[in-house]
C-alpha cells in the first residue's frame, strides 16, 4: 500500500514539474523575443525606425492635409459657382431692366425730337430705273451749252442757255442746272465723284458765270472753312426752307434772299446759334420718319447747346 502510494504522488509531483516547466519555457521565450525586439534608445536603429515612424506620420498628416484642402476648395468652387450664378442673374436683370428703361427714353426722346420734323413725300420725285439694279459710278463731268432761248421780254437779250452733265459708266448721262435737282437721286459716291472732277477741272482757280454756281456749292458742302465770308454773312440769313435729302445724306437751308446752301448730315458747319433756331423753328422737312432725320434734329440740337449765349454786339459763337 505504501508503495502504491509513493508510486502515485511521485507521478503526480513528476507531472508538476512538468507543468511548471513548461510554463516557465514559454514565459522565456516570450521574455526572449521581448529582448531580442529591443531597441536601445539613440541607437541607428532607432533612429531609422523614428523616421520611418515620422515619414509615415507625415504622409498620413499630408494625406489627411490633401483631403482637407480638397474639401475646401470643393466648397470654395461651390460658392464662387454659386456667387457667379447669382452675379449673372442679377446682371441679366439689370440689363433688362436697363434695356426696358433706355428704350423707354429712346422712344420719349425721338418722340420729342419728331416734333421738329415734318413729313413731306415728294410726289414728283424722278426715280431713275436705270441705275436701280446696278450702281454705275460717275466717271466724268462736264458742262456745256445749248444756245439761247428767248425770254419772256422779246427786247431784253436772249437767254443763254448751260447745263451740267454727268455721265455714268455705262454710258447714261444725266444734265441738271443746280445741285438742288439730283441731290434726291444722286447718293454720297455721286456726290464725291462730281465734287472730285470739278474740283480737278479748276485746280484752286475760281470759275465764272455758269459754272462757279456748281463750284460754289460744293466748296461750301465739302469745305466750309475755305470759305470765311460767305458764313460770315449769317447775321443777314433769314431761313424760310430746311430740307432733308436722304438718298444723298444732304440738308438744304433755303433764304428769304433766295440762297441756298447745301451741308453733308455727318459734316459739321459754322452755322450761328440764331440761324440753328430757325432751322428747329420752322422744322426739319423729310420724306419719311428716318433715323439719319432724327440724328440730324438731335445733332442741331446738341450744337444749340453747345454754342454761347448772345453777345452784347449781335454777334453769336460759331460752331
Amino acid at each position: 500500500m505504501m508503495t502504491y502510494l509513493k508510486h502515485v504522488g511521485g507521478k503526480k509531483h513528476s507531472n508538476l514539474k512538468t507543468k511548471i516547466f513548461e510554463e516557465i519555457q514559454v514565459l522565456y521565450e516570450k521574455v526572449k523575443r521581448s529582448d531580442e525586439n529591443f531597441i536601445t534608445i539613440g541607437s541607428v536603429k532607432d533612429e531609422r525606425l523614428m523616421k520611418d515612424l515620422n515619414k509615415k506620420a507625415a504622409g498620413i498628416k499630408k494625406a489627411d492635409s490633401i483631403k482637407e484642402k480638397s474639401k475646401e476648395e470643393e466648397g470654395t468652387k461651390k460658392r464662387k459657382l454659386g456667387t457667379r450664378k447669382k452675379m449673372k442673374l442679377r446682371k441679366r436683370r439689370f440689363r433688362q431692366d436697363t434695356s426696358e428703361d433706355d428704350e423707354t427714353n429712346s422712344e420719349k426722346e425721338n418722340d420729342e425730337l419728331r416734333l421738329c420734323l415734318t413729313i413731306a413725300p415728294d410726289e414728283d420725285k424722278e426715280v431713275d430705273y436705270e441705275i436701280l439694279d446696278k450702281k454705275y459710278p460717275i466717271i466724268e463731268w462736264k458742262s456745256e451749252y445749248l444756245g439761247n432761248k428767248p425770254q419772256y421780254d422779246e427786247t431784253k437779250d436772249l437767254e443763254e442757255i448751260n447745263l451740267n452733265v454727268v455721265i455714268r459708266s455705262n454710258g447714261q448721262r444725266r444734265y441738271f442746272s443746280t445741285l438742288m435737282r439730283v441731290l434726291s437721286i444722286f447718293d454720297n459716291d455721286d456726290l464725291c465723284a462730281v465734287y472730285q472732277r470739278v474740283m480737278d477741272r479748276y485746280k484752286g482757280e475760281v470759275p465764272k458765270d455758269f459754272n462757279r454756281v456748281l463750284w460754289g456749292d460744293l466748296m461750301i458742302m465739302f469745305n466750309p472753312s475755305d470759305i470765311d465770308e460767305f458764313w460770315n454773312s449769317q447775321q443777314d440769313w433769314h431761313v424760310i426752307s430746311w430740307k432733308l435729302h436722304g438718298s444723298s445724306g444732304v440738308h438744304t437751308l433755303m433764304t428769304e434772299a433766295g440762297l441756298v446752301i447745301h451741308m453733308l448730315v455727318e459734316k459739321k458747319y459754322p452755322l450761328r446759334k440764331k440761324v440753328l433756331l430757325q432751322m428747329l423753328e420752322l422744322k426739319l422737312e423729310s420724306e419719311e420718319d428716318s433715323t439719319m432725320a432724327l440724328e440730324l434734329i438731335r445733332f442741331v440740337k446738341k450744337l444749340i447747346a453747345e454754342l454761347e449765349p448772345e453777345n452784347s454786339d449781335g454777334d453769336e459763337e460759331d460752331l
